[in-house]
């Protein structure tokens, strides 16, 4: 995993939309910011460069259950923190939030079916 010059700010993974898990054929969509350029943008899945040289917003959706986490690495800045996404084929699904929580903060749940 290349890094940046010391003292780079991390990228910004966000998830759209913000739960997991999602449904199976559910579009998901994984924005990166930087503090710099947007593009091209490094895509990393479970640790391993999935996309070179990609957009700063990939699209996507999975056709079996799966759990996999997810970075990203603008131009000129750190890797971000890992997402965490599963996508499940149940009828019914608890989600939560998919960014880091921390102690003494609010969990809200969803359910959905």
């Amino acid at each position: 995993v290349p890094r940046s010059p010391a003292g780079a700010q991390p990228s910004q993974l966000t998830l759209d939309p913000p739960w997991t898990p999602v449904f199976v054929w559910e579009k998901v969509s994984l924005t990166c910011r930087g503090p710099g350029a947007s593009v091209p943008t490094r895509w990393y899945m479970d640790e391993q460069l999935w996309k070179p040289a990609g957009p700063n917003l990939i699209q996507f959706s999975r056709d079996k259950p799966s759990r996999s986490s997810y970075q990203c690495q603008s131009p000129g800045a750190e890797l971000s923190p890992p997402v965490t996404l599963s996508f499940s084929n149940d009828w019914l699904v608890l989600q939560v939030p998919a960014r880091v929580l921390l102690e003494g903060d609010a969990l809200p749940l969803r359910c959905r079916g």
